[in-house]
């Protein structure tokens, strides 16, 4: 592993119409030929939800940008023809045929690979840009410039209701974590989980693209590529956390987990990204290995859990408490996420949309 060279907001579709991104920001920069910050969206049958994204990042403040959408579907769809009229209005925007049914993996790295920025920013088709991202995301990286990538706080949009994150302090809004602290912290789900992080939060250095690192998938991590991605990156370089609402993610359609894998698949692929993390991890010592660790996950879960499995495995879940390895881990995450993550994170706060 290398490390790389080199709010309280409304959603956008709330702003009023016609506002649109200043010119102020950026404009300097347009007379280069390479964008600053190419956002990637893989797209898939979602013409209800993509204008909304499309028009988040038409109404950003920062100009020195370009969007590069890949359609899954192809020429034939909704979605396509939607994207084509921005494109046809906006010389920035640029759409891409991924080909008929490859699927989520192929079709994200169709999409950055299409990106000419010096920066990558993910954007899922049914999540959106809060306000002033994009010149916040430049600023910091900036800043950071050989990170291999970096993330942000999501606010959650679910049922009508909007969690939003509140601002923290000045010095809580932007940490440093090198690659095997990262990397650590991944397997831990400590502060990097506990911000949301998502595709839809990623910024990622296209020197690391160039690098060959991709979404992939893997024969054991069949419903994991996400976790997989982030693991992939952190062993890249330096991640960059913004700990700000930078995005919305919209989970009111995503499938709920009894819907699509069941809990003992689910287990199976964080058992299997957890111990593809601990190769990666340099220093192990006084860290649970992966069975113990999954153990603790899955009294963790145990709340969310319980109207979706039987009585049985529900108790035997929460017996797992009585292991000392399993107490353990539960002691020190409970006085870790209390006394340290917790008060950087500050407190989320709804709004009805």
């Amino acid at each position: 592993m290398t490390q790389m060279d080199s709010r309280d907001a409304l959603p956008s579709a709330a702003l009023p119409m016609g506002v649109g991104p200043s010119q102020d920001e950026g404009s300097a920069e347009l007379v280069t030929l390479r964008p600053f910050i190419s956002v990637a969206i893989p797209t898939f049958r979602r013409p209800d939800t993509i204008r909304r994204t499309i028009d988040s990042i038409l109404q950003q403040d920062f100009a020195n940008w370009e969007l590069v959408v890949s359609d899954d579907e192809g020429q034939g769809g909704l979605s396509w023809r939607i994207v084509d009229e921005y494109a046809r209005a906006d010389g920035r925007i640029r759409i891409v045929e991924n080909g008929r049914g490859r699927g989520q993996v192929e079709n994200t790295n169709n999409a950055m690979l299409a990106c000419t920025g010096t920066w990558i920013k993910l954007l899922h088709d049914d999540d959106w840009l809060a306000p002033g991202a994009l010149k916040r995301f430049a600023e910091v990286s900036k800043e950071h410039p050989s990170a291999a990538f970096m993330t942000c706080a999501a606010n959650i949009v679910e049922d009508g209701r909007i969690m939003l994150r509140s601002t923290p302090s000045e010095q809580n809004r932007v940490s440093v974590y090198s690659s095997q602290q990262c990397l650590r912290d991944l397997y831990l789900v400590r502060t990097t989980r506990s911000l949301g992080i998502i595709p839809s939060t990623l910024l990622i250095n296209s020197k690391v693209l160039q690098a060959g690192c991709r979404m992939r998938a893997h024969k054991s991590i069949p419903a994991g590529v996400d976790q997989l991605f982030f693991v992939d990156l952190a062993g890249h370089g330096d991640m960059v956390a913004i700990n700000e609402g930078l995005i919305f993610y919209d989970a009111t359609n995503h499938p709920s987990i009894t819907t699509s894998k069941s809990y003992t698949e689910v287990d199976e692929v964080t058992l299997a990204v957890k111990q593809l993390n601990w190769q990666l991890l340099e220093n192990r010592r006084n860290l649970p290995d992966p069975e113990s660790l999954l153990r603790a996950l899955r009294v963790a879960r145990v709340p969310a859990r319980f109207h979706h499995q039987s009585l049985p495995v529900t108790i035997r879940d929460t017996l797992q408490i009585l292991r000392p390895s399993v107490m353990k881990i539960a002691s020190q995450y409970l006085v870790e996420y209390l006394f340290r993550i917790r008060p950087v994170l500050g407190p989320w706060y709804t709004r009805r949309q």
